[in-house]
């Protein structure tokens, strides 16, 4: 703390104008996360469906339409003068409709200035008889150092202007129609060469999935192409990319099959796993409906010698800080690795919405687990809680947070304490099994080219405390219809004196035995020319 003997002197804090023209200019990752964040408002907005429609293959104009509530003029006003600020789209913490609200609509708003820097809004509500239109640009005050200047213009609560709009009221509608739609003109040169995958052409890049070659009638053909590959990005093209990943992110359903589909391989406790649903819904890229696209196994898995993939559920529901922490989600672990890379890791979804990629440091996760790291996938849905923990762009979080902590404890806890343990177990078990169905099939083999010799005696070998009062060979074997019977104390002392330690050279030695009695080799073997005998099978088995 500061001397109280002294009397402080006092400086004002300032942000650089390029700050706030680097932000309002585009804070998001990539397309897809920023069309993620108008489609998260349309689901705000009670929309059940969301069009978005990119002029492919060109790319030059981009347009987003939801048949949401929408919005007044005077709402939209509101919102402009309020970008960053904490006003939802309708007060309290859920939708007319009940939906519990993802976001806040003014940085979303600012998702379009990163498509492009001049766009048009038009929106009307139920019940209205008019609906507006609005031009809004950003491009002035993007330029360049000397039109930065301009930002200084000082607003209500310390806001900077970083832009302009126009807009149009009182046009006439239907008094039916609710609806938003916003229109980019003219897409960014970045935007284009993005979609149209030109720094992959320049590099000779040949993806199997691109626009150029051919469209998608469903999206399932999209998701089986990228399931059987090692990467999402080699795969598909910069369009086809956009889609994929936006449908990772955006509120939406699982494909028919998804997230798991038993017809090529079992997978253990995946009845445990209920997928979450969104109800009333759906988005559409050019017309294609976009689905969730984790679906696993991939086809790499479907015959692969391991142990049956399995899911672990997640559910976690606690009063962390006095705030309520609660959350479902499952890990998923398959051999011999999760296809393609970009689902290695976790992704957390926040009321169904995906905050950024995995992360294949699940949280960071500080131990090294080596290629088993390859091998899990994860999702945590969080119903409640973690939102104060979102950055700005709501593509990663504040670590910090006492709800990120508490998520990343249980996250590591479960990993550590169940999934990467279980791998070394399941294994041993599995190579048991294993061993004990080729054993099983090897036997019953034997037992068939046995039936064609002289004398056939087949089954188990059976091992018995009496003696017996019809030995073949010695005084401790002899034959049932089953089989070789062995006196058990002298044949376990017989096989350790004579080296078949292992339970593999005693069953080549009693198979080999077999061979010899089944064709009566050894019937006219006395006693004291047995034993010689056996102990030479014994050595000629050992190994």
């Amino acid at each position: 703390m500061l001397p109280p003997d002294k009397k402080p002197k006092r400086e004002d804090i300032y942000a650089a104008q390029k700050i706030i023209a680097d932000i309002s200019s585009g804070i998001y990752r990539s397309p897809a996360a920023a069309l993620k964040e108008l489609v998260a408002n349309a689901y705000d907005a009670d929309a059940s469906k969301v069009t978005i429609t990119t002029d492919a293959p060109h790319f030059r104009s981009l347009i987003i339409e939801d048949n949401g509530i929408g919005m007044s003029i005077d709402r939209f006003r509101d919102v402009i003068k309020h970008i960053g600020g904490s006003r939802k789209r309708v007060d309290g913490e859920t939708t007319p409709s009940g939906r519990k609200l993802i976001g806040r609509i003014g940085i979303g708003m600012m998702a379009v200035a990163q498509l492009g820097s001049r766009f048009y809004v038009s929106s009307t509500v139920k019940g209205s008889p008019t609906r507006f239109i609005a031009e809004v640009n950003l491009d002035p005050y993007h330029r360049d150092d000397i039109a930065l200047a301009s930002m200084g213009k000082i607003g209500e609560e310390g806001s900077v202007q970083i832009g302009a709009v126009q807009y149009v009221d009182l046009i006439p509608e239907s008094i039916d129609a609710h609806y938003t739609v916003i229109t980019v003109p003219d897409a960014k040169s970045g935007l284009i060469s993005e979609m149209t995958s030109q720094v992959r052409k320049a590099v000779g890049a040949d993806e199997p999935l691109s626009i150029d070659k051919r469209k998608i009638a469903k999206f399932e053909e999209l998701i089986e192409i990228v399931r059987d590959s090692k990467r999402a990005d080699i795969a598909l093209d910069g369009y086809y990319y956009m889609l994929w990943e936006l449908a990772l992110l955006c509120p939406i359903n699982y494909s028919k099959s998804g997230p798991f589909e038993t017809h090529h391989r079992e997978i253990q406790d995946v009845q445990l796993f209920k997928p979450p649903v969104v109800k009333s819904f759906k988005v559409f890229v050019d017309g294609v409906e976009l689905k969730r696209p984790q679906l696993f196994p991939n086809p790499r898995a479907f015959n692969y010698s391991s142990p049956n993939p399995k899911v672990y559920v997640l559910d976690f529901d606690e009063e962390i800080a006095r705030r309520r922490l609660r959350l479902t989600g499952y890990i998923y672990a398959q051999q011999p690795s999760v296809d393609p890379e970009e689902l290695k890791g976790v992704q957390i979804r926040i009321r169904h919405v995906g905050i950024g990629k995995y992360d294949r440091t699940w949280l960071g996760y500080p131990f090294n687990e080596g290629q088993k790291f390859g091998q899990v996938t994860g999702e945590v849905f969080v119903e409640e809680g973690l939102e104060p923990a979102l950055n700005i762009d709501r593509d990663s979080f504040r670590e910090t947070d006492v709800h990120y902590q508490a998520l990343r404890a249980y996250i590591w806890q479960t990993l550590r304490e169940k999934v990467f343990p279980e791998f070394k177990s399941r294994q041993n078990q599995y190579r048991k099994t294993r061993q004990r169905q080729a054993q099983t099939d090897y036997q019953k083999r034997f037992n068939l080219v046995t039936l064609e010799l002289p004398a056939p005696i087949t089954g188990e070998t059976e091992y018995v405390k009496t003696s017996l009062t019809q030995p073949v060979i010695s005084t401790w074997i002899g034959v049932s219809q089953s089989g070789l019977i062995f006196q058990k104390d002298k044949w376990e002392r017989f096989a350790e004196d004579r080296g078949l330690k292992t339970e593999e050279a005693q069953q080549r030695f009693i198979r080999v035995l077999t061979v010899l009695v089944s064709n009566e080799m050894l019937s006219d073997l006395t006693e004291d020319e047995a034993e010689p005998f056996l102990q030479a099978l014994a050595v000629a088995v050992e190994q």
